[in-house]
């Protein structure tokens, strides 16, 4: 197993017959490297602005459903309140027809006697 990954560049060995040789290959292999990293800081700074971009569209997105929890959860209180009212009316309700059934029933039995 090699120590190379496909993101290395490999430069080809140079001869060493004249140093104007060298030099160019030197160039050529600097004005590639900065190519490279030029492309990777494109690609990053890319990268980042999508990340960014997601980010914010997930916040908006958060903070929306947050407000509808709230908007949720006062309805919830007001219906549990209305709930409340409902069954208190309901439990006086059946106290009056208690009362009128036992007024009656006295009433009826009362006639008989």
């Amino acid at each position: 197993m090699s120590g190379e990954t496909d993101s290395e560049v490999v430069l080809p060995s140079t001869p060493a017959t004249e140093d104007g040789e060298r030099e160019d290959q030197s160039d050529l292999a600097g004005k590639n490297i900065l190519s490279v990293l030029q492309k990777a800081a494109g690609l990053a700074g890319g990268n980042s602005r999508y990340a960014v971009d997601i980010a914010l569209r997930l916040s908006d997105q958060l903070c929306a459903a947050g407000n509808r929890v709230a908007q949720l959860e006062a309805r919830v209180a007001e219906l549990e309140a209305e709930a409340q009212h409902c069954r208190e009316k309901s439990e006086r309700a059946e106290q009056w027809l208690s009362k009128i059934s036992n007024e009656i029933q006295q009433q009826v039995t009362g006639s008989y006697s």
